[in-house]
């Protein structure tokens, strides 16, 4: 059964329990005042027939019944007389009398407690002042009974009528307030089967239209989720066809010398210069594959070794190093005395290593460099080389870009912004053709 039917046979249920536990009170109560409304007539006449019998003056009843029976029973010889009645039971009213005989009908006369005299008839009792004899009065309850039943049969059309009209009403509204329910179990099946992300709930104030709201957010997340996990996924397949083709390059060398040197197509003298190549295309590769190894240990998430470090100390070893191996590109530090950060002190090398390489590799000789320190911990290099235009700017940091006059592997400025990114930091470059190239990194603190 669906969940409309549910709520929809709850109702009924319930409004039938109350309409029933109603109509069982309502009859209860109406029977109950009927009867007492008769029962103080029955009394009110079976004492009125007592006086006037002993006056001889004939016998009254006061809005007993249309129809009604008198009968006296001489206690002394336990026969019963029928004085006056028109009622259909009204002969045989004497021998109830004589069969209850005086032992029930004295108590009932004293207390003048009325009491059923058959199942139709109801009675009172009075004792007369002289003689000893028990007047009982008797009228039956046909218009109890009656107006019980009318009131029975009202009430059972009545149920009927609203039990057919809530059945119409609780169904409209039920299925107006599933309706929401309806159209995100839809949603849900187009997301299951289609596999859509983009589809959402019906939202509004109700229970069902916050539920729709949460499911929302869900599915937004769920859609970024899938979206970054795709990006990811394509950023790994694009890193694998690019590093196979960077590899290809020094394998195809190194094998196309190798088999040239078994065929003795080389001459003798030109076998230093072959190994020379055969050695630098080797040495190319294994830098390439230790960049490569570096960056998917930082993109695993490799451990930082996080420890407190000079900062100014560090770019003054490596400002220091540069130089002495590149007395063409002239290069200056711009820092404090003392700049202290908590991050990993070979990682940060590191970067300035690959920042001033690529100075190195893109800027003519002559071009200068100046390595900036600024607090809390940012790291910077600016060059006045060419610069670059913004739509190669933007991509500076993609892996395996580099210039066609560059020998790099393309992996230098990738490194860079993946230590910042472990460091929970960023790198930023900023270039304009003739305005030179400045590489910011920025550290967190961590003092």
């Amino acid at each position: 059964m669906t969940l409309g039917g549910r709520l929809l046979t709850g109702l009924l249920s319930v409004t039938a329990v109350g309409l029933a536990m109603l109509s069982v009170v309502s009859v209860l109560v109406m029977r109950g005042h009927m009867l007492d409304r008769t029962d103080a007539s029955l009394t009110a006449a079976a004492h009125g027939s007592a006086a006037r019998l002993v006056r001889a003056s004939g016998i009254a009843l006061v809005n007993a019944s249309p129809t009604y029976a008198v009968a006296v029973l001489n206690l002394t010889t336990g026969r019963g007389r029928l004085l006056a009645g028109d009622d259909t039971e009204a002969e045989h009213m004497p021998e109830t009398l004589e069969r209850l005989g005086g032992r029930v009908l004295e108590p009932l006369a004293d207390s003048g407690t009325p009491f059923a005299l058959s199942t139709r008839l109801r009675a009172a009792a009075a004792r007369m002042d002289v003689g000893d004899r028990i007047v009982v009065v008797a009228v039956p309850l046909d218009e109890v009974r009656d107006a019980v039943k009318r009131l029975i049969l009202t009430e059972l059309v009545t149920g009927v009528v609203l039990m057919a009209l809530l059945a119409l009403l609780g169904r409209f509204l039920i299925a107006k307030g599933l309706a929401p329910l309806r159209r995100m179990a839809s949603t849900a099946q187009l997301v299951a089967e289609g596999g859509d992300l983009s589809e959402r709930m019906p939202e509004g104030r109700s229970e069902a239209g916050r539920l729709g709201a949460a499911i929302n957010v869900m599915l937004t997340r769920i859609q970024y989720a899938f979206a970054a996990r795709w990006a990811s996924e394509e950023r790994v397949r694009r890193f694998a066809a690019d590093a196979s083709h960077e590899l290809r390059n020094p394998l195809t060398t190194i094998h196309g010398y190798a088999e040239l040197y078994r065929q003795g197509a080389i001459p003798p003298e030109e076998t230093p210069q072959v190994m020379r190549r055969i050695e630098d295309e080797a040495a190319r590769m294994a830098r390439l594959v230790s960049e490569l190894l570096e960056l998917a240990r930082l993109d695993k998430g490799a451990a930082l070794a996080m420890a407190p470090v000079d900062l100014t100390a560090l770019a003054a070893e490596v400002v220091d190093d540069f130089a002495a191996l590149n007395p063409d590109h002239p290069v200056t530090l711009a820092a404090p005395g003392e700049l202290v950060a908590v991050a990993d002190e070979a990682r940060v090398r590191q970067v300035l290593v690959n920042l001033l390489a690529n100075v190195r590799a893109h800027t003519p000789p002559g071009t200068r460099a100046t390595v900036r320190l600024a607090p809390p911990a940012v790291l910077e290099v600016t060059d006045d080389g060419p610069g670059m235009p913004p739509e190669v700017a933007a991509i500076a940091f993609d892996r395996f870009h580099h210039t066609a006059e560059s020998d790099g592997s393309g992996l230098g400025l990738s490194i860079v912004q993946a230590i910042a990114i472990a460091h929970g930091g960023q790198a930023v470059l900023r270039s304009l053709p003739t305005q030179g190239t400045t590489v910011q990194v920025t550290l967190p603190t961590h003092l």
